[in-house]
């Protein structure tokens, strides 16, 4: 299997961002472990201001062991989810040792909550990465995958360099949603003039036959999230 991260292709700073519901803070947590198992420490910074669901932050004690130290919102905010930003994500961004990954809304006020950090993201250098699940309202179609990006540019201000598929229905996804959803993606990109930077793709769902006829890197997922009906 062709590896999705490597030494020779990971920015100082990688940034996992989409429309909510496609499964961006799964992604960007395995992205950091995968990091951190190569790196053997990575930062993964939480800016997701808006959603109060499967929240990065909600997994800072299970990461640690593993070389993944959180960064969020301050203490106070947690619970609450007011759109505070703690002054050690400005601490984070600066530090030029070692590699930072964020997980970023993708609605407009969490879009935003990063510009702030435009400048200085641009001077340590980054990859944007809009995750895709075309399994979600927003992401159904190439033109609202199109606006999708759009749309996060320009509350961003910052660029966007790749997609990443994740096609999936949580539990009920089979390796057929995942390769029709992924020729969705790879219209998307076509469209784009972007590349996808690899596959998501459940670990139970991995075979040799996908992994053989995929012509982007996967990056295996463990799900860390399971919503309440699956409890």
């Amino acid at each position: 299997m062709t590896r999705a991260i490597s030494p020779q292709n990971v920015p100082r700073i990688s940034i996992f961002t989409g429309r909510f519901g496609t499964g961006k803070t799964e992604v960007a947590i395995n992205y950091a472990l995968a990091l951190a198992e190569l790196n053997g420490s990575i930062t993964l910074t939480d800016m997701d201001v808006v959603t109060p669901y499967f929240r990065t932050r909600d997994m800072t004690e299970r990461l640690k062991p593993r070389g993944v130290e959180v960064v969020a919102p301050a203490d106070f905010a947690r619970d609450i989810h007011l759109p505070a930003v703690s002054a050690r994500i400005w601490g984070t961004l600066q530090n030029e040792d070692g590699f930072t990954v964020m997980d970023v809304g993708g609605d407009s006020q969490g879009a935003r909550a990063i510009g702030q950090f435009k400048a200085l993201i641009e001077k340590s250098g980054y990859m944007m990465y809009l995750v895709v699940n075309p399994y979600r309202p927003f992401n159904a179609t190439v033109e609202l995958i199109v606006q999708t990006v759009a749309d996060i540019e320009a509350n961003t201000r910052l660029r966007t360099g790749a997609l990443v598929s994740n096609p999936n229905l949580i539990a009920d996804t089979t390796l057929y949603i995942v390769q029709a959803g992924h020729r969705l993606v790879e219209q998307a990109g076509e469209e784009l003039g972007l590349p996808i930077a690899f596959l998501c793709v459940e670990e139970r769902l991995l075979t040799e036959e996908l992994e053989r006829h995929c012509a982007q890197p996967i990056l295996p997922l463990m799900r860390h999230f399971h919503p309440p009906w699956e409890e």
